[in-house]
Formats: C-alpha cells, sequence, structure tokens
C-alpha cells in the first residue's frame, strides 16, 4: 500500500520504518591511520516476486558523524565503504588514540 501526502506531515512521539535503522559504535582508532569497524545491522529482506525472478536487495544508504569536543580537529575524516544490507565499513581517521562514539543512521529505498 503506497499513500501519498501533498502537504505538511508532522509526527508526534516516536516515528518508526522498517527501512530506517540507526546505531552508534565505539571505535578505537590508531594515531595518523585510516581505521575501519565492521557494523553488523539487518534491513528486513525485500520479499521475492517469485522464486524464479527475486526483486534484487536494495543497497542501504548510510551516514555517519562522530561525537567529539574537537571535530576536524582530532577528528581528520570519517566515512563508510561497503554498504550492504547486512552491515558497513566505517573508517575513521584521528591524530590522536582517543576511543570515538561513532552514530550512524542507514536507510533503504523500498522495493515496491
Amino acid at each position: 500500500m503506497t499513500t501519498t501526502i501533498n502537504d505538511d506531515l508532522v509526527v508526534e512521539g516516536a516515528l518508526s520504518a522498517a527501512n530506517i535503522i540507526m546505531g552508534s559504535v565505539v571505535m578505537n582508532p590508531e594515531v595518523n591511520v585510516p581505521t575501519a569497524t565492521e557494523v553488523k545491522f539487518n534491513h528486513p529482506q525485500v520479499p521475492a516476486r517469485d522464486l524464479l525472478n527475486p526483486l534484487p536487495q536494495p543497497v542501504p544508504n548510510v551516514m555517519v558523524t562522530a561525537v567529539s569536543q574537537d571535530p576536524w580537529t582530532k577528528i581528520r575524516e570519517i566515512g563508510t565503504r561497503f554498504s550492504s544490507a547486512t552491515g558497513v565499513t566505517i573508517y575513521i581517521y584521528r591524530v590522536n588514540d582517543v576511543d570515538t562514539v561513532v552514530n550512524w543512521l542507514s536507510w533503504q529505498e523500498p522495493n515496491i
């Protein structure tokens, strides 16, 4: 079922959508070296049209942000690689080895 809304939408309370997931991870970076951490998540599986012609699994979009008192001073870069429906690899580049909380948000286009 698809609903189109051509007006403002105000949502009070919790918002939930099966194609949006989020979380946090604590990364332990090496000094002046891009350091990777693999995050596992589970986007809902898209149902197959039939056994012979299954729908392709859409690749999720992932956005990351580091929690830091010194953004772009101690943390030089943060990014992702290898995004899939089951996880993503997050990279961080710091000038020191302070443990860093990284928040991530992943959303997947619906396959209608």
